[in-house]
């Protein structure tokens, strides 16, 4: 979901609605109190919005060009609370719809500024969608529409020039990695499902992650786009899921789903096409707008699809094809993966607990508590509140008698400082009597002086180096450590195991015996053996 900050001009919109199927807080109008005379134009909510967020949105830009992560984002959540106080200001002032979605789409480009950086790997993996499309030929477009028309689908698909190319795209340059995302896909398509038909929206739309994560649960884009469903922070606080340095909800499936799957209801709410909706959510709802209104208010995708990003007018295509695609996968060539249930106990948490002394005193194994809770992005629950904890299934009483029993000093291995106005590193590494580039290196700190008041820090215990703290955080190991030893391959995250037996020219049923393995399951942290 490139687009990020679009939502606020939907709910907008959505308030203005007449009837709607989506149900939002009541919103209460404000009666005029400001004594200025009848004659004398009021400031509309539009106006008085731009006027407030002038400030924050400059200091933005200053973050965002010096590369300022903290401060960017600092004034990134003022300015989602000021959208938030105009709209229960004024729900149906009708210039705050197109001042919202102006003020998003300059921090959409400001993101942009901020983590503009060569592509990864990673990210290479986690782009979906191809930037150019050369249209199929007509025969091509017509074999792909009678092949459809004996599908069934529950959203709008069409069959289109770009269409039909882009399912020679899925089933020709794109198969491995297409086959790769459906492995992985057959563990989170039960969860998604369930939660469709739990909000009554269209059971396609579980496919939707293979365009934006290839079903990768820590995919990160260029961006900043985070998790299955490809959050940006912004985006995913208003749907709240939290997102700071303790813990990062977009990479809880669960979680994120349910954010996702709420957002993409709203869209459709807010446009009434499910075309539009899926192009709202990969760019913004105002991009979507500002096209319908260059279209002289068509409001047709296909008719508007050459006024919208370049990356967005595929992005639907995609999607349909990709359903094509996976519909019949006899016919393309592609393996079936049993699908998986992803089963967790909840436990509340109060205060901060290490997910490695949780493992030592549970005889956990810790690998499994760290893929049970992907949020705790340093594996510790938050200081203050109740954090919900998850453990394998059916083990949430020995947790809780096994929480209960651990002593408030032995916890954690870690403390918390909340950084304060005049903070530094030097200075709160000797409050705690470590080196800066310990702190640093735990907090994955790159710029020293741009801390963020209120930020949540980390500080290990004292005594450990920089290069201790480095051992001791998780970290995805690279190609050439994972098949230094031929014979021996420790799963990492994204693995599957039809990705692993290509890259070591295995096949998966070679794997699964020499593992004695009965299914498909692998886990980061799993080791397998791989001589042939």
């Amino acid at each position: 979901m490139k687009g990020s900050w679009f939502f606020s001009a939907a709910l907008a919109g959505l308030l203005l609605a007449c009837q709607t199927t989506v149900q939002h807080r009541p919103v209460v109008s404000v009666a005029n109190t400001s004594g200025k005379p009848a004659n004398q134009p009021e400031e509309s909510a539009g106006e008085k919005l731009r006027r407030n967020a002038e400030k924050a949105l400059e200091s933005a830009r200053e973050a965002a060009v010096a590369g300022d992560e903290d401060g960017f984002l600092a004034c990134e959540s003022t300015l989602v609370q000021q959208v938030g106080e105009a709209i229960a200001e004024a729900p149906q002032d009708p210039e705050l719809p197109q001042a919202i979605a102006e003020l998003w789409q300059e921090l959409d480009d400001l993101t942009a500024t901020l983590y503009a950086e060569e592509e990864t790997p990673e990210q290479e993996e986690s782009a979906q969608v191809p930037e150019e499309v050369l249209p199929a030929k007509p025969e091509q477009v017509e074999q792909a529409a009678r092949e459809a028309q004996e599908l069934t689908f529950d959203l709008p698909v069409k069959v289109t020039p770009e269409v039909a190319s882009l399912i020679d795209f899925y089933t020709g340059p794109y198969r491995e990695r297409l086959i790769a995302a459906l492995e992985r896909a057959a563990r989170w398509l039960p969860l998604i499902r369930s939660y469709l038909s739990q909000m009554q929206l269209p059971q396609d739309l579980a496919y939707l992650p293979l365009v934006e994560s290839a079903f990768h649960t820590h995919a990160r884009s260029r961006a900043k786009a985070t998790g299955l469903w490809q959050f940006m922070a912004g985006t995913a606080r208003l749907y709240q899921l939290r997102c700071d340095g303790l813990v990062d909800e977009r990479l809880d499936p669960q979680r994120a789903t349910q954010a996702a799957l709420a957002h993409l209801s709203d869209l459709y709410a807010t446009f009434g096409n499910w075309e539009l909706a899926l192009a709202a959510y990969n760019s913004g709802a105002g991009r979507v707008e500002k096209a319908i209104k260059r279209a002289k208010g068509n409001t047709d995708f296909w008719s508007i699809r050459r006024f919208l990003p370049r990356e967005t007018r595929n992005y639907v295509p995609a999607f349909w094809a990709a359903l094509i695609v996976v519909k019949q996968p006899q016919r393309f060539g592609l393996p079936t993966f049993p699908e998986q249930t992803w089963c967790r106990d909840m436990v509340p948490v109060e205060g901060a607990l290490d997910l490695e002394v949780l493992a030592e005193k549970g005889a956990w194994d810790l690998e499994t508590l760290r893929q049970l809770n992907p949020a705790l992005v340093r594996g510790i629950t938050p200081p203050a509140g109740v954090y919900q904890v998850a453990v394998p299934c059916g083990q949430g009483e020995q947790a809780r008698t096994v929480i209960a029993s651990i002593p408030p000093s032995e916890r954690i291995k870690r403390l918390f400082h909340t950084v304060r106005p005049g903070d530094t590193i030097a200075a709160i590494a000797r409050r705690y009597r470590v080196s800066p580039e310990t702190i640093m290196a735990a907090n994955n700190i790159t710029n020293p002086r741009a801390l963020r008041v209120g930020r949540e820090m980390v500080i290990p215990k004292a005594g450990w180096s920089a290069a201790t703290v480095a051992e001791n955080r998780e970290k995805p190991r690279s190609r050439a450590q994972s098949i230094r030893n031929p014979l021996r391959y420790r799963v990492r995250p994204g693995d599957t195991l039809y990705s692993i037996a290509k890259r070591h020219g295995l096949t998966v049923e070679a794997i699964r015996a020499k593992n004695n393995l009965s299914g498909t399951v692998i886990r980061p942290g799993d080791v397998l053996y791989l001589a042939p």
